[in-house]
């Protein structure tokens, strides 16, 4: 069978790398680039207009991100996952939630609460039209990113680093295979992400472990129906 193109444009600002990862990093979560689909170095460096150098660094970087695999003598591919790589993902993600919240209740400044009530006016700008699944999924991993951030925890940042990039594609798979959890979502957003500006600014440590646990709990709950037991 034919492949399709991989629709991935000539690479011409900012570090070559950065601009290879960014492209393709985006066309997985999309999934434009479908699971277990092979990438080869001299297909993506000629169609992106780099060289293999770039392409190589780009890889090596997004199997640490978890998109991407690369096997021995047989190159990389997109990733696949099932039921039980979700669950081990968001058995995680809630443990490093936690540390960030708890961090974030003790160390967070004022600059950080604003940057996090900064992404919830964002989303408040939005449009109807707007808000859509790429740009609210993009606003919500950039709020639980900005909780990290304000947890001013290197390391743990780091952490969150490696699943972010898996967390946002299983976003977007989910939202647009579930209408009514996507509609009930971009209704109670807001609401959702808000709770925890205020946890943070009341420095609530109590108060948010118990929140940032449902709410990742519900996230895995949304997420995992659709992963029963085929890999995508």
């Amino acid at each position: 069978m034919t492949e399709s193109p991989l629709g991935l444009g000539i690479a011409t600002r900012r570090v070559l790398a950065d601009v290879v990862t960014d492209d393709l990093r985006d066309a997985i979560i999309a999934h434009e680039l479908e699971p277990g689909r092979r990438l080869a170095e001299d297909d993506l460096a000629n169609q992106m207009g780099v060289s293999r150098g770039p392409v190589r660094e780009a890889l090596a970087r997004l199997e640490r991100e978890g998109l991407i695999v690369i096997e021995r003598h047989k190159g990389a591919r997109i990733a696949s996952w099932g039921k039980s790589d979700v669950e081990e993902i968001f058995s995680l993600r809630v443990v490093l939630e936690q540390l960030a919240i708890e961090w974030a209740c003790k160390n967070a400044t004022a600059a950080d609460i604003a940057a996090l009530e900064g992404v919830i006016k964002e989303f408040r700008n939005l449009s109807e039209k707007q808000r859509n699944i790429k740009n609210v999924s993009r606003l919500d991993l950039e709020f639980h990113s900005a909780i990290f951030n304000a947890a001013h925890h290197d390391r743990l940042y780091r952490a969150w680093e490696i699943l972010r990039s898996q967390i946002h594609s299983f976003l977007i798979y989910t939202w647009t295979r579930d209408e009514v959890t996507n509609k009930s979502l971009m209704n109670t957003w807001d609401r959702d992400h808000q709770v925890f500006a205020h946890i943070i600014k009341k420095r609530d440590v109590e108060k948010g472990l118990k929140e940032i646990n449902a709410h990742v709990e519900r996230g895995l709950a949304r997420v995992s129906k659709h992963f029963v037991n085929e890999a995508i």
